[in-house]
């Protein structure tokens, strides 16, 4: 443990930090997530919750049981419909990706605890909240974080939804800016009813009263987003760009995760869940690895951003090549997505090359997913590390799987909802097909060469071919 502290006072004095054991925290992040289960009260909805909490290692008998709050329609925590959970245990905690510094020894940054429960919640829209402890002094964006706690909630409406699960983030791999080079993390959450899925930054949020009060919905803090990442809205992908002006310290970023369902023809919001986590900015010489291609089932290398498609029941091997800049550096690799998505495997192949084989579950409903995975150096006393999101769209019905000709147009967005758009010539007529070759629509570019779709609501979900009139392909378009 001396080596630990060792490892740590090193880090808060390269960051210009201050540490006062009068306002010392250990809790440095969460998050919460729901899934519906088998009622035990007929009629009566019922969902086992889980919390995580992202804990500091030099205290892990802090938080041993957490409260859970839920309130139907609102946050009024004095009305009848309330429902107060206490003292839910802890887990055993886990270690969060340590390395072995030889002299300063094994330098550890955080725990994950993992608290659980199961309750009974009557039909109508509810919200969850957590309530923790103060926060650190020292968060760059919170002004006078030491007097605030920390809280996180989710949101479900089973008044829409009977039957749902909420996203479940799938990084547990905290972020942080090392140096001055581009650095990705993801906020991607799993939905395993297929329903489609919104990110957004918020601001962080307490509860006033202190951890004593109760409320499912808190106040936001005087804050700022996290001022060093730009957030993806449709996969949950973050992006710190870098550079010789990346500012320093410690800082907080908050996420929320919005699910929606269509129901009577239109998209209804029916859950959200929120993260809260703190994180580290700091000077470095060690630059980040990176993964350089990726290859699916075996083919021909491809951009790691590329779509994938997949279809229910497939087997979907995944084999990503990485590599560090800084010489002698050993790499590693994560993938906490195999905890949460069914039939989803990583295996090591080589120090610089792995594989994730996903067996795509043959009842998975159509849509875009996501699929975190962790390149880490060896770097000490701080390790630095790249998160890579692969974005899969599954598809019950797939056209030939050959590679996108230069003739053919990039279609946008891919994949696509409602409306897709792509080009052709001026006043080109246009044949669209499915699977099958049977034409579901005939349109014409504008002047511009513009084409838009908008296909009917009842069109299924999967992969489409646009033709001019001599047959030549001009895109392939997508739809979730």
């Amino acid at each position: 443990m001396r080596a630990l502290f060792h490892v740590r006072w090193l880090l808060a004095l390269a960051l210009g930090l201050r540490l006062h054991a009068a306002h010392a925290t250990h809790n440095q992040g969460a998050e919460i997530a729901y899934k519906s289960i088998a009622p035990t009260t007929p009629g009566i909805p019922r969902y086992h919750v889980l919390v995580r909490l992202f804990l500091d290692p030099t205290n892990q008998t802090l938080s041993s049981a957490i409260t859970l709050v839920a309130t139907r329609g609102g946050c009024d925590a004095t009305a009848p419909n309330k429902v107060v959970v206490p003292d839910i245990p802890r887990n055993q905690p886990t270690p969060g990706y340590a390395i072995n510094c030889g002299n300063l020894g094994v330098n550890l940054i955080y725990y994950t605890a993992i608290y659980e429960t199961d309750l009974d919640l009557p039909t109508g829209a509810w919200t969850l909240g957590i309530t923790q402890g103060n926060r650190a002094d020292n968060i760059q964006n919170i002004v006078n974080a030491v007097s605030h706690n920390s809280f996180v909630n989710a949101y479900l409406n089973s008044s829409l939804a009977a039957q749902d699960s909420s996203p479940q983030f799938q990084a547990t791999l905290l972020p942080h800016v090392g140096g001055n080079a581009a650095q990705r993390y993801s906020f991607s959450a799993y939905d395993a009813d297929g329903d489609s899925l919104s990110y957004s930054f918020i601001l962080p949020r307490e509860v006033l009263g202190g951890t004593d009060a109760i409320s499912t919905c808190g106040s936001n803090l005087s804050s700022s987003y996290a001022p060093q990442y730009q957030l993806d809205v449709r996969t949950g992908v973050l992006t710190s760009a870098g550079g010789g002006n990346t500012q320093q310290g410690r800082f907080n970023m908050s996420g929320q995760v919005s699910e929606y369902r269509r129901i009577g023809g239109q998209w209804q919001l029916i859950g959200f869940v929120t993260r809260d986590l703190t994180y580290l900015a700091y000077a470095t010489t060690n630059r980040p690895p990176d993964f350089t291609s990726l290859t699916v089932d075996g083919g021909a290398a491809q951009p790691i951003d590329q779509t994938i498609a997949a279809r229910p029941g497939q087997l979907l091997a995944l084999t990503l090549t990485a590599a560090d800049p800084d010489a002698g550096q050993q790499l590693s690799f994560a993938c906490a997505s195999t905890t949460i998505i069914p039939g989803l495997s990583l295996a090591t192949l080589s120090g610089t090359q792995v594989r994730l084989t996903w067996q795509v579950p043959a009842t998975l409903p159509p849509g875009r997913y996501t699929l975190p995975v962790a390149v880490l150096d060896d770097g000490c006393p701080q390790r630095t590390t790249q998160e890579r999101t692969l974005l899969i769209v599954v598809a019950n019905q797939a056209l030939a799987t050959r590679p996108a000709t230069n003739a053919e147009s990039q279609a946008y967005p891919v994949p696509f909802r409602e409306q897709v758009q792509f080009q052709a010539a001026p006043g080109q007529a246009v044949t669209l097909v499915d699977a099958l070759g049977r034409v579901v629509a005939r349109l014409s570019a504008d002047g511009s060469g513009r084409v838009l779709w908008q296909p009917a609501a009842g069109l299924p979900a999967g992969l489409y071919l646009a033709r001019a009139a001599n047959g030549q392909a001009l895109a392939r378009l997508l739809r979730e």
